[in-house]
């Protein structure tokens, strides 16, 4: 097997709460509770879970964008996450990332041209000409135009300044880019056309994709493979057409019957789970989801599944599959 480009082992971060007497209560919210997972290349690993499970807290973790509490971060093989900031920056160029908002992620004093040049003036000693060439060829690569290159981003619509932002991640030829939630800002016609555009790059250029977001139908079209998020942990991991035809945990088969189908002679039964999503400060003991689980034992409550291979290539952490 070929060395992943990025590897996760056992990540955790949890985040400090104040209150309480001198503003210390003792307590901390636990975004990141120890996930593991790999990222090969040419590779899109879908993320997905409900809002508030971390998903993007981890986007963020590997991206060194914070610092974890414990755990492991490898890109390439270099393990990365008890770098510097000024260790860091060397291994910036080999983890890109795309943004939810592309309008807010983008600088509104710069034109086109320099917010995609910028990577390429911090990291490579090309001359202006040299530049100005190579960020005209990546807006032809993403579907921009090059009379656009000296317009402000409030001239671009919303999917116009996505392409802008996956021009500058691409810049300097990175190995990985975490796409969070890149599309769910955008109308569903121009989602379309952004997903289908990261495809087309992703086999122009070899990157590889962590794909964060809540929309399944999104992840199921642009991903290799999917993991699925609940309360900080991973609670599945399986190949894209395994994981959609045969579920094995409890809550991916609520989250994916909560899709719509469109085929108005399709009868989908729903699992409708009980309750709300604990709070992340205080989780319930052992499995997270055995408060809404409506297959959970009592050995559900006291001691927690690890994730284990329940077929070929296919994870659940359940103790019941």
């Amino acid at each position: 097997m070929t060395q992943p480009v990025l590897e996760v082992r056992d990540l955790k971060k949890h985040f400090d709460v104040g209150g309480g007497w001198l503003g210390k209560s003792g307590q901390s919210v636990k975004a990141v509770d120890g996930i593991s997972l790999t990222l090969g290349a040419r590779e899109t690993l879908g993320l997905v879970g409900e809002s508030g499970c971390g998903k993007s807290t981890a986007g963020r973790l590997i991206l060194r964008l914070i610092d974890p509490t414990e755990g492991e971060i490898h890109l390439d093989g270099k393990r990365i996450d008890g770098l510097s900031r000024r260790q860091m920056r060397a291994q910036r160029r080999g983890l890109q990332v795309v943004f939810q908002d592309p309008y807010s992620s983008l600088n509104p004093r710069l034109r086109a041209v320099d917010i995609v040049a910028e990577p390429l003036r911090n990291f490579e000693p090309l001359s202006r000409e040299e530049i100005q060439a190579r960020v005209a060829a990546l807006f032809e690569k993403v579907g921009l135009r090059k009379d656009q290159l000296s317009r402000y981003a409030h001239e671009f619509s919303g999917g116009q300044r996505q392409r802008l932002v996956i021009a500058r991640a691409l810049a300097l030829n990175p190995k990985v880019i975490v796409c969070d939630e890149p599309v769910s800002a955008l109308d569903v016609s121009v989602q379309a056309q952004v997903i289908n555009l990261l495809i087309d790059l992703q086999a122009e250029f070899g990157v590889s994709y962590l794909f964060i977001a809540h929309d399944l139908a999104v992840v199921q079209h642009i991903s290799h493979r999917v993991a699925v998020m609940y309360l900080g942990r991973i609670v599945e991991l399986a190949e894209k057409k395994a994981l959609f035809a045969q579920p094995q945990h409890p809550y991916t088969e609520a989250l994916l019957s909560a899709v719509p189908v469109p085929d108005p002679s399709f009868q989908s039964k729903r699992i409708i789970l009980n309750g709300d999503v604990p709070s992340p400060i205080n989780p319930p003991s052992g499995c997270h989801f055995h408060t809404r689980c409506p297959i959970a034992v009592a050995r559900c409550k006291s001691e927690a599944p690890a994730l284990r291979e329940v077929s070929d290539q296919h994870f659940a952490a359940c103790h019941l599959r």
